[in-house]
C-alpha cells in the first residue's frame, strides 16, 4: 500500500555531557494553542514535533494520531521508581499519570482538536516501522483517510544512567528527538512512502535494482549481518549516516529528514525482518 508525505517535522537535539536539556518553551508557545501544564519531557517534545509538522494546515476530521517509541516517557518512570523505592514515597500523581505513552497522544490530541483513532506503539529498534504498520491498517479499512505519525526519544540525565540503561558504550553521543509525518492515502502532494515486505535476499536484490538512484539514499535499520550489508553496499552505495548523537529510534529521524527536505531520490531504509525475510521502508519514487 502506498501512502502520501504531505509534511514532515525533523527535531534532533544532541545532549553534552554536563549540560542541561534545552528549554523548548519558546518553540511550544508558537506550536500551542494554550500553554501546556503538568506535562514531562516526554510529552513536550511530542508536542514539539506534531505542532511543527501540521503547522498552518487543516487536518481532516478522520484524522488519526499513530505515536511510537523504543523507550516512551522515561524521564516520568525514572522518577515514578526512584519516589517508590528511594524515596519510600507514594510518586506524585502527574509523574505516575505520564509514565503512560498515551498521555503524550492525548495532550496531542487536545492541542491538535484530533478526534480520530489515538494509538501509542513502543518497539525497541522498530518504532517507526510498527507505527506505520498500524496506519497502513487503518488506512486500508477506511477508518482514517489522513493519519500523523509520530515517533519520539527523549533523554534523561545524567548521561552515563541513560547510556546504562540502553545498554550503549559509554562515549556514546546521545541525542533526544521528535520526529514526524502527516501522512494522505490518496492524491499527488508529497512524497510516496510504503513499507515492504520481501521474503529473502535474492527479492531484496531484485527491489534495489529496481528502484535503487544514486540521487537517493540506502540505509540499513538495526541489525543485519556485516557480509550481507557489505556486498550490497559496494553495489548500491548504501549510505552511511553522520549522526552527532543517537536514539533507540533512529531510522525514523533519518526518514523524517530526509521527507522534509527537497532532496528527490529514493530512500530506502532496509530492516531485518523474521526468519530470512526483509522488510524495506520505501520514501520518494
Amino acid at each position: 500500500m502506498k501512502l502520501r508525505v504531505v509534511s514532515a517535522s525533523h527535531h534532533l537535539h544532541t545532549v553534552r555531557e554536563g549540560e542541561p536539556l534545552p528549554d523548548l518553551t519558546p518553540t511550544l508557545k508558537q506550536v500551542c494553542r494554550e500553554r501546556p501544564r503538568r506535562v514531562d519531557r516526554f510529552i513536550e517534545l511530542a508536542l514539539l514535533g506534531s505542532g511543527l509538522c501540521v503547522q498552518g494546515r487543516q487536518l481532516k476530521p478522520d484524522c488519526g494520531l499513530y505515536l511510537g517509541s523504543g523507550f516512551g516517557p522515561m524521564g516520568s518512570n525514572v522518577a515514578v521508581q526512584e519516589q517508590l523505592l528511594r524515596d519510600r514515597e507514594c510518586p506524585k500523581p502527574f509523574d505516575f499519570m505520564n509514565i503512560l505513552g498515551a498521555s503524550a497522544g492525548f495532550h496531542v490530541a487536545r492541542n491538535l482538536g484530533l478526534k480520530g483513532p489515538n494509538l501509542f506503539i513502543s518497539r525497541r529498534g522498530a518504532s517507526l516501522e510498527a507505527a506505520l504498520v498500524a496506519v497502513q491498517a487503518d488506512m486500508q479499512l477506511g477508518i482514517v483517510s489522513q493519519a500523523l505519525l509520530g515517533v519520539v526519544e527523549e533523554v534523561t540525565l545524567p548521561l552515563d544512567q541513560h547510556r546504562q540503561r540502553h545498554e550503549w558504550h559509554a562515549d556514546t553521543p546521545v541525542a533526544e528527538g521528535s520526529h514526524w509525518l502527516l501522512l494522505e492515502k490518496d492524491g499527488t502532494a508529497g512524497k510516496p512512502l510504503r513499507l515492504v515486505r520481501l521474503s529473502d535476499l535474492k527479492e531484496l536484490e531484485d527491489y534495489l535494482q529496481a528502484y535503487y538512484s544514486p540521487s537517493g539514499r540506502i540505509y540499513w535499520s538495526l541489525g543485519g549481518e556485516a557480509a550481507v550489508i557489505g556486498a550490497l553496499s559496494q553495489r548500491f552505495m548504501a549510505h552511511t549516516p553522520i549522526d552527532s548523537g543517537i536514539h533507540d529510534s533512529q531510522p525514523a529521524a533519518w526518514v523524517a529528514e530526509y521527507a522534509a527536505s527537497d532532496e528527490s531520490g529514493p530512500l530506502l531504509l532496509i530492516g531485518i525482518g523474521p526468519g530470512e525475510s526483509y522488510r524495506l521502508l520505501h520514501l520518494g519514487p
